[in-house]
């Protein structure tokens, strides 16, 4: 992929965020005219980007962060190297990455983020609202080895707790769950996350995996809660962290299960008599616990079940 001189500076600039770094000293960077640079920024402007300009000793361009999100943003707050693709507007982000990785074009763990969502997608189909600057909405597409042993419950909850501990680390709130991917902060829920497999028709086992993370930010303007009235911390480093936290886990979920005992600490179900969607039924009982492989064991007026998925109400 070629990597444009408007991506390049904003790149530079972000690596420097408010801090004044000279066209002269760009150009000679990138050996190209101060004309050009110009250009660049312009670009960058009229993108979205705040990047401010001034003549005289010790100044130049300065980009100021923003709820813009950018490839360059994310990038430059990972500890972890992963592909980032970041969109205006997508109809689903989920959906574009399981077409992706159909087509052969992600071959790799790659990240994708929208701006908006036109389509939006929750649990069991239905809609998931998405509008511009007040939520984070991404996947993460990982193709799959044959050799690979998925562990769909287990890695929910994985995920359901990288998603607490990034948010804990830059906001300082306590994050719950709903069984099992329903994420709530101070008993509303404020976003979801929606595992999705691409299945080989020959084999029948799982050729690629999704990872859907959507989250009400700041918008009071919804059925859903939200997690700040103020975003005093960038979307990008949102990403970020949520991102890193995630391929902390991922690499060892199926091994390491120390997550597991803090899933179970936030799951608000455990001991409640819940209704639970399971595929086309609604099963009702008491969560009993969660097992060493995420698994929910529902206590109903028959017997005990062991469930892999669902939703509960």
């Amino acid at each position: 992929m070629t990597i444009s001189t408007a991506e390049t500076i904003l790149t530079l600039l972000v690596e420097r965020e408010n801090e004044w770094i000279s066209g002269q000293e760009l150009a000679a960077q990138l050996n190209i005219s101060r004309a050009a640079i110009w250009k660049a920024i312009t670009k960058l402007i009229n993108d979205g980007f705040i990047i401010e300009s001034q003549r005289g000793p010790g100044k130049g361009y300065r980009y100021v962060p923003t709820e813009k999100m950018s490839e360059a943003g994310i990038i430059h707050h990972l500890k972890h190297q992963i592909p980032v693709k970041v969109f205006d507007c997508l109809t689903s982000t989920n959906t574009f990455a399981k077409q992706e990785l159909i087509n052969e074009q992600i071959t790799q763990p790659t990240v994708i983020i929208a701006n908006v969502q036109t389509k939006g997608t929750g649990h069991f189909g239905r809609s998931f609202d998405s509008p511009a600057q007040t939520g984070l909405y991404m996947s993460i597409a990982l193709p799959l080895n044959r050799e690979t042993v998925l562990k769909p419950s287990l890695l929910t909850a994985a995920i359901a707790v990288s998603v607490a501990r990034a948010l804990e680390a830059l906001f300082d709130i306590k994050l719950d769950f709903k069984w099992c991917n329903n994420l709530y902060y101070q008993n509303r829920k404020v976003g979801g996350i929606l595992t999705e497999a691409n299945v080989n028709f020959e084999s029948q086992v799982y050729s690629d995996l999704v990872v859907g993370i959507g989250l009400n930010l700041t918008n009071t303007q919804t059925e859903l809660g939200f997690i700040t009235d103020q975003l005093d911390i960038s979307r990008n480093q949102i990403a970020a962290s949520l991102i890193n936290h995630f391929l902390d886990i991922y690499g060892s979920y199926q091994t390491e299960k120390t997550f597991l005992s803090e899933y179970r600490s936030r799951l608000l179900d455990l001991g409640q008599y819940i209704d639970v969607q399971h595929a086309q039924q609604t099963l009702t009982g008491k969560a009993l616990s969660i097992n060493d492989e995420g698994m929910m064991l529902l206590e109903t007026s028959d017997d005990i079940i062991t469930l892999d998925a669902g939703e509960s109400k």
